[in-house]
């Protein structure tokens, strides 16, 4: 009885994550589909958004609930602006919290998701396709009767993917109180779980995935068909009416604004804003100067948490590309094999950090010489307890990476030289790009994945991520705020330099 409430919590989350991200998700893909379809400066509208889609996608957790702690949480700007409803009692430190705020979090994560599935299933459809809906159907007969169904595989995937995150993970509802199945479970059962609890928190997850793997199988026709023709636009296409380039680039920016730019502004109007008395009345300001003294502090304050999460990131970026490349490797070649890594690399996904933990713990602590000193004295145990995301992660970029070799190239190299060989000889200088991509993929996961890491680091180590969890239980203020700028920061430049050098190198092989 104890898991009814639990679980009833759960649920409407889940719901509340749903609706919003099928809603913005889906009108996000339609107004990026359609804008690369017009002219250049509409392309370049959709490039900006779907990049800044990649980017919501890619922030952890943690920075995601701090940015939007900062701008509408209990010690936001936004309410600590709202002097005058606060003073008469009005709002108990405003309307973000709880359910609303948890589902907000997870519902605009899973619009970011649900976007790039949608603009994704519509650019794979075929031309041919779209040119004989329009020819019996409307502009929006056409897409709601005919795209639309074609492109459901990758929007239900999206919308599960956003349920389960939102089934499995505790970051956002152990800091707004919400208390959901995994966040029962890591306040109460983590130390000692029951059978029922691992099942309710694991294997209920679990089975969900398997049953959409299950279906996508099934799907699998529809989903070769629709990729066999890439889209590319007509004259029809280019011609589109300027009335609906205009509405699908208001759309576009309405979401790009939710889901980034509020809350990444939220983050900078925080570290430079206070609350002032005047004349009797509180009174919110913001300075400048304030901004950037604060900012060139942080580094300083919070030395020791940036480089914690430096040398973790590094430590399982280089173990999880070490890890995941064989495996992406061996699956390209044996398709059978490829579908049980891929359906293994999911379930770790879904596997919730506290129990991850609790797994190292447990087997750290079995009677062997050395477990012991390693647990208490090293990273070793945390490298392992992130390796379950980070590997997953890194897998699905060199798979894809894979996914653009010729068959020819790797048939050739594999008659002439060993796997280990031709690995290191061939495939290494032409996926040099996925395997930077790949590792940076794992260090970003590994440096915001807060549930794994907290039952795990050892005695005077903290990470950004861990740091900016503690600190955000009483709200955000702008020392959270400038933490998790530099954080952002650091994890924007990164990508930004991989990115060029990934160009450059394909410049340089073509």
């Amino acid at each position: 009885m104890a898991w009814i409430q639990p679980l009833f919590l759960t649920f409407q989350l889940v719901v509340f994550a749903l609706v919003l991200a099928a809603t913005l998700g889906v009108a996000g893909g339609w107004a990026a589909s359609r804008l690369k379809a017009a002219g250049r400066f509409w392309r370049w509208i959709s490039a900006v958004f779907l990049a800044s889609m990649v980017v919501a996608v890619a922030m952890p957790m943690i920075l995601q609930a701090a940015a939007w702690e900062s701008t509408a949480g209990k010690f936001g700007w936004m309410i600590m602006t709202q002097t005058g409803a606060r003073a008469e009692g009005l709002s108990d430190y405003g309307f973000f919290r709880g359910l609303i705020a948890c589902g907000w979090i997870h519902g605009l994560l899973g619009a970011a998701l649900v976007a790039l599935a949608t603009w994704y299933g519509l650019d794979r459809v075929p031309t041919h396709v779209r040119q004989k809906a329009r020819m019996d159907l409307g502009p929006i007969s056409s897409w709601w009767r005919v795209q639309l169904p074609l492109v459901s595989p990758w929007i239900i995937s999206s919308l599960v993917a956003t349920a389960l995150l939102a089934m499995t993970e505790m970051t956002v509802v152990d800091l707004y109180g919400f208390r959901t199945v995994a966040d029962e479970f890591y306040l109460f059962y983590a130390v000692d779980p029951s059978p029922f609890s691992i099942f309710l928190i694991c294997v209920l997850p679990l089975i969900v995935m398997s049953a959409l793997m299950t279906w996508l199988l099934v799907q699998r026709r529809r989903l070769i068909v629709i990729s066999a023709e890439p889209d590319v636009p007509t004259c029809d296409d280019q011609e589109v009416r300027k009335s609906v380039c205009c509405l699908a680039a208001a759309i576009a920016t309405l979401i790009l604004l939710l889901i980034v730019l509020v809350p990444l502004g939220g983050l900078l109007v925080k570290v430079g804003h206070d609350v002032e008395v005047a004349q009797g009345t509180l009174v919110g300001t913001w300075s400048l100067s304030r901004t950037a003294q604060r900012l060139w502090e942080a580094p300083v304050i919070f030395a020791s948490e940036y480089r914690w999460t430096g040398i973790l990131a590094v430590l399982v970026a280089l173990s999880a590309v070490l890890i995941a490349w064989p495996l992406a490797a061996a699956g390209r070649r044996t398709r059978r094999l490829e579908a049980w890594l891929d359906l293994l690399t999911i379930s770790f996904v879904l596997l919730p950090g506290p129990l991850v933990g609790l797994m190292v713990v447990r087997f750290f602590q079995l009677p062997i010489p050395g477990f012991f000193t390693l647990y208490q004295q090293s990273l070793v145990p945390t490298v392992i307890a992130l390796l379950f995301r980070a590997v997953p992660a890194a897998y699905w970029v060199l798979r894809a990476g894979y996914r653009g070799l010729d068959n020819s190239l790797l048939d050739t190299a594999q008659l002439d030289q060993s796997c280990i060989q031709r690995m290191w000889n061939i495939d290494r200088p032409i996926l040099q790009g996925s395997l930077w991509g790949a590792g940076i993929a794992a260090a970003v996961v590994a440096s915001g994945d807060v549930p794994a890491t907290l039952p795990v680091v050892p005695p005077g180590v903290t990470t950004v991520g861990t740091r900016l969890f503690g600190l955000l239980h009483s709200g955000a203020r702008y020392q959270e705020a400038a933490l998790a700028i530099w954080y952002l920061a650091v994890v924007l430049v990164i990508s930004l330099f991989l990115a060029r050098r990934f160009l450059a190198l394909r410049v340089k092989i073509t």
